[in-house]
């Protein structure tokens, strides 16, 4: 039987914390979209959007999720002409083509007609900014990592969801509902939750690295010529934020309930050892990485590249991946991020992807019942297969096509080690500085003496930011 309870244990802190190219400096929102380029801009599938300072809960089994049923997929809304649902997903990718399958499933079983719209991953907040405000927004959109509901709530361009759009709640881990609050109102639905972990070629690795030291050792062993034991995209926060926050690092300080801003934990002694460690990791080949891991417009699509081919045995990246792994036929593996060298475990962000409805929707019934379908039990199961994430609903964690997949318990080990992305706006001005600052002290190669003024220069930009925001 697939193990959940660290699922329950990961969402557990994202009750405590709420309350997918370009340069590293801009703000990723969600794990970094497969394909590559710089994914130094919010990841929104996969991407970070902020580090907090939060523990780990304990794992609990049980879950005491009941068991979904096909009545959680009940069509109930009014039909309309049609609904406009904006995506990020892309015509011809697997994601898009599940996504598809759902908005036809729906229309077929009597709800509205849905016309799907992908707008570009770059875009898709500032159009969701000027077009919903002007009537020429969506009607609904998604799937999208939760961070962003915490701004479109802000700007009052998110609708909030009502009860009655929750079907079979007690399915539904509650805090995965809670990570989709803003002030306490529920503005989205949770579909899938979302960590980094190590993959790797079985065929080159087939026992797969538990500590630093036994990777470094299986990287040298295995670096000769163009192929390389292992790489991963060095200057990316969100790759970077499991060894930061593993380490002891932090972002905002997450005291009774509210993230305070004043008290950013990004340049504390935990930081300053991950940020020297990540420099000594790359200046003292330690192991050896391809120079692509720190080229900022290249590190993601070319070390991507280099695994489809056989020429990188191991990474650090999100389950995104797994998709163009098996198109390109390779023997991959997941296995959780090996422990750092003082024997901790790496705490990679973690993020929950949901779908939400505009306000400014002329059809805001209709708008919620295709939201609470899209992540009903068998909307997630059909997305899963385009997508390759864990389901927040217990019933499709369980449903046999979801289960079958091996590194589903994979995935939802490593998220129990994650810390929760906060979905406050603040997280907007982490990013650039900290992309800078890590820029100056990896490929520039900082001196110890200079590594925590380069940090604490990025927490003084950061704090001015946010001041400058309020």
């Amino acid at each position: 039987m697939l193990k959940i309870f660290s699922l329950l244990s990961l969402l557990a802190l994202l009750l405590a914390a709420c309350g997918g190219g370009g340069t590293a400096t801009t703000s990723p929102t969600a794990a970094p979209a497969s394909g590559g380029g710089a994914a130094t801009a919010a990841p929104a599938a996969e991407a970070p959007t902020a580090m907090a300072e939060a523990p780990t809960a304990a794992a609990s089994a049980g879950g005491g999720a009941a068991a979904g049923s096909a009545a959680n997929c009940a069509i109930a809304g009014p039909k309309v002409d049609k609904l406009v649902f904006w995506t990020r997903s892309k015509d011809g990718d697997p994601d898009y083509t599940s996504i598809k399958a759902v908005a036809d499933a729906y229309t077929a079983g009597g709800g509205s007609p849905v016309e799907i719209v992908t707008i570009p991953d770059a875009d898709f907040k500032a159009k969701m900014s000027i077009s919903a405000p002007a009537g020429e927004g969506p009607d609904v959109y998604g799937p999208i990592a939760h961070d962003w509901i915490g701004e479109f709530a802000i700007q009052q361009i998110a609708l909030e969801v009502p009860d009655s759009a929750i079907k079979e709640k007690d399915d539904i881990i509650p805090a995965a509902l809670d990570a989709a609050r803003v002030n306490g109102k529920l503005y989205a639905l949770p579909l899938f939750v979302e960590s980094v972990a190590l993959i790797y070629n079985k065929d080159m690795v087939p026992t797969p690295p538990k500590t630093w030291d036994e990777l470094v050792k299986m990287s040298t062993d295995l670096t000769k010529g163009d192929v390389y034991g292992f790489g991963f995209p060095l200057l990316e926060q969100y790759h970077e934020g499991a060894i930061f926050m593993g380490m002891g690092g932090y972002i905002f300080k997450y005291t009774n309930g509210q993230f305070d801003t004043n008290d950013i934990g990004l340049a504390n002694e935990g930081s300053v050892k991950a940020a020297e460690f990540l420099r000594d990791m790359y200046q003292k080949k330690q192991p050896q990485m391809p120079d692509a891991a720190i080229d900022r417009a290249n590190m993601h699509g070319v070390q991507e590249g280099m695994m489809e081919a056989g020429k990188l045995a191991m990474t650090i990246n999100g389950p995104w991946r797994e998709a163009p792994l098996k198109k390109a036929g390779i023997n991959y593996g997941v296995a959780k991020l090996p422990s750092l060298p003082d024997g901790s475990p790496m705490k990679p962000f973690l993020g929950v992807q949901v779908y939400g409805a505009s306000a400014f929707s002329k059809n805001k019934e209709a708008a919620l019942d295709f939201i609470s379908y899209a992540t009903c039990t068998n909307s997630a199961v059909e997305q899963y297969k385009g997508f390759i994430k864990v389901p927040v609903r217990t019933s499709a964690i369980n449903s046999g096509e979801v289960k079958a997949n091996p590194n589903i318990a994979i995935w939802n080990e490593q998220a129990a080690d994650g810390v929760p992305m906060p979905n406050i706006p603040a997280m907007s001005n982490v990013w650039k500085p900290w992309g800078d600052a890590m820029d100056a002290i990896i490929p520039a190669n900082a001196p110890d003496d200079q590594v925590k003024t380069l940090l604490d220069n990025a927490v003084s930009q950061i704090k001015t930011a946010v001041e400058q925001t309020k």
